[in-house]
């Protein structure tokens, strides 16, 4: 299925990386439906849990780039909103660690 090859995607970027160890576990079937707002995205930590680049409040190098920072869908399957938002988030991460070491 389409989770686990991301999955092992994952897993072996994780290991090109130098990962000691990777695990990966399936959780749960297919959802018949679309699971999202969650995440509340804003400015203020009071009243949302990422802001607006879908970095969690209070918690450095954490984001969220599924479905969960729309409060909804509108009319149609957000997957390419999602998609779009996840390329958004990850230039603002090349733009802000560019040149950064990780050790």
């Amino acid at each position: 299925m389409a989770g686990r090859w991301v999955g092992d995607r994952a897993g072996e970027l994780l290991d090109d990386l130098g990962a000691d160890k990777v695990t990966l576990s399936d959780v749960g079937g297919a959802s018949s439906y679309l699971v999202m707002g969650s995440c509340r995205a804003g400015n203020d930590p009071d009243t949302s849990v990422l802001d607006i680049t879908c970095k969690v409040h209070g918690i450095e190098n954490l984001y969220v780039v599924d479905g969960s920072f729309m409060p909804s869908s509108g009319v149609g399957p957000p997957t390419l909103t999602i998609l779009a938002n996840s390329f958004r988030v990850a230039d603002h991460l090349l733009q802000h660690f560019q040149g950064a070491s990780i050790e």
